[in-house]
């Protein structure tokens, strides 16, 4: 009789376990709504939980591109322009899923304003096609009016990171000079 109950109860489990993360999955597990902090162009803080935002791709915090007036840092002032649409908004976001580093990705909005949207529309983040083309006519209206990073030259940040791996790969594996 006990074993009975404990498989049951370890079905019951699975289910639940196996719910949340459809649910995840299909975006309907809610982060929650509040204050948000910037970490960078394309994440943020929200109650606790450290979201990284869905389908964009935002330069990286140390990150330099080039414009009409020469350098300039790119990468901080993505992180700004997020800083400036969270100010003294309530924001909420939706999951889709966890990332690798165990972020929720996910949709946030302040008001009717959609974060992830208005980052590409403005030219401070790109459409990260490897997981999504839902903001590829933000990015091209961005690209046309050369608004944020399309005023100037840039690398794509997903071939930034590639690249600062690498570079830091090779620094690391340098036998040391005598």
């Amino acid at each position: 009789m006990p074993w009975r109950r404990l498989r049951e109860l370890l079905v019951l489990l699975i289910v639940l376990m196996v719910t949340v993360k459809a649910m995840q999955y299909l975006g309907m597990f809610d982060v929650g709504s509040g204050n948000a902090t910037a970490k960078d162009g394309d994440s943020l803080t929200l109650n606790d939980t450290e979201v990284r935002l869905f389908g964009i791709d935002a330069p990286e915090l140390h990150q330099t591109c080039g414009s009409p007036d020469g350098e300039y840092p790119c990468g901080r002032e993505a992180r700004t322009a997020l800083r400036d649409l969270l100010a003294g908004q309530t924001i909420s976001c939706t999951s889709h899923e966890a990332d690798r580093y165990g972020r929720a990705v996910s949709v946030c909005r302040a008001g009717e304003t959609e974060i992830n949207r208005e980052m590409v529309r403005r030219g401070w983040a790109v459409a990260y096609v490897r997981h999504s083309t839902r903001y590829l006519r933000e990015e091209r209206e961005a690209q046309a009016a050369n608004r944020g990073i399309w005023r100037g030259r840039f690398e794509m940040p997903e071939n930034y990171r590639e690249r600062t791996r690498l570079e830091q790969g090779a620094m690391t594996s340098q036998p040391a000079d005598d």
